[in-house]
């Protein structure tokens, strides 16, 4: 979050680029970009990238999918597919993805097969003073409560980048059966919960819904994340210490 992050300026531009010209594009550059892509994975690179494979996307995992191992495991269970973020070695499409991030990849031996939007646009870092100002707060913080507040500060920040409103719902509760009823006829009803003789909930869908949230810098926020942790195994990790670094598992921030 103390990166250069998507603020303005935001225009659709020619995908008519090269190669040549997305690797150009400086790491500090006052424009950044938001490319959709098609990538092929060589083959030769599944087995060095087997552990942490690159570009993750979000995918419906069906039972084909799973390995052999995880077929054993489920022993006769009844598999229900579900959507999960995958990094794995399939060729991706439509893949959508920050410039740097798109960098990365190329660098590290993905095949640029075809470029098909681009989105360009104003970045700078424009909330690095005030994480800068919460992270070093919670490091003087004299108390658990002083810690996590100041942690809050930052996280919460995220979080409202990344807030999709459409799952909001409009709930009441309602005492009076002649308005319960009003409520129940209206277009927007969706259901109804009983709690006693006196008091009944209604849930309706919102008639209106204000798009005001800049999910385009939460985006940009987790492709850095994402690219933070490639860098460390294969930068780091991988070229002090080769096939002796073998990752186990992975979480959000942590490798191990």
């Amino acid at each position: 979050m103390v990166e250069s992050l998507s603020y303005g300026g935001f225009e659709c531009i020619s995908a008519d680029v090269t190669l040549d010209w997305i690797q150009s594009i400086p790491q500090d550059s006052s424009e950044g970009y938001i490319f959709e892509v098609d990538l092929k994975y060589p083959e030769e690179l599944h087995d060095l990238h087997n552990d942490y494979p690159l570009a993750p996307e979000k995918m419906d995992i069906k039972f084909e999918d799973l390995s052999e191992f995880s077929k054993a495991v489920l022993n006769g269970i009844k598999y229900t597919p579900s959507t999960k973020l995958v990094s794995n070695l399939k060729d991706k499409k439509n893949y959508i993805t920050y410039y740097k991030n798109l960098q990365f990849y190329l660098k590290h031996g993905l095949k640029l097969e075809k470029v098909n939007k681009i989105l360009k646009f104003q970045q700078k870092p424009r909330l690095k003073k005030y994480i800068m100002y919460n992270t070093e707060q919670r490091k003087n913080s004299k108390s658990a409560f002083e810690k996590d507040f100041f942690k809050l500060m930052n996280n919460s920040v995220y979080g409202k980048t990344m807030e999709n409103i459409r799952n909001r719902v409009d709930v009441q509760l309602v005492n009076d059966e002649k308005k319960a009823q009003k409520l129940v006829a209206t277009p927007t009803f969706k259901r109804f919960k009983i709690f006693d003789n006196e008091l009944v909930g209604v849930e309706r869908v919102k008639k209106c819904l204000t798009l005001d949230k800049p999910i385009y810098v939460g985006f940009v926020i987790l492709e850095l994340s994402k690219l933070i942790m490639y860098n460390f195994h294969y930068n780091v990790m991988k070229k002090e210490y080769g096939d002796k670094a073998e990752l186990l598992f992975t979480d959000t921030d942590s490798l191990n």
